[in-house]
């Protein structure tokens, strides 16, 4: 073989790998290295179950990691752990909503009665 073939070989050689690494950094970019199989078979660790916008530029969000939740503040300053080791309140899917009391007892109906005996007066 001559050299000149030698070098053409070699250069394809380097070009494939380079082409192969570009498309791995472009998958990895576009996030499909992680259905790829970095994480089949184990579970995850982390994750967020919920997040609530408290205003434009802060954010709070209940994050488990290793089953243990924590709320969390997150913001442009940095993050503040508010809780750790939350109790998740599990609700059934079918469950009825539990019954909330009225902290004012029946004020509305005595409030309503009272209005009633008040408009009877004034009509009469």
């Amino acid at each position: 073989m001559a050299a000149p073939e030698l070098l053409r070989i070699a250069f394809g050689f380097v070009a494939v790998l380079g082409m192969i690494a570009l498309a791995a950094f472009a998958a990895q970019k576009a996030g499909l290295a992680s259905m790829a199989g970095g994480t089949a078979g184990r579970r995850r660790r982390l994750a967020i179950r919920e997040m609530l916008p408290l205003d434009a530029r802060r954010r709070l969000a209940i994050v488990s990691c290793d089953d243990t939740e924590y709320l969390i503040i997150l913001g442009p300053s940095g993050e503040t752990v508010v809780d750790k080791g939350l109790e998740g309140a599990t609700v059934e899917v079918g469950a009825a909503p539990a019954a909330t009391t009225n902290p004012f007892g029946d004020f509305a109906s005595r409030l309503r009665g009272f209005t009633d005996r008040a408009a009877r007066r004034n009509a009469a």
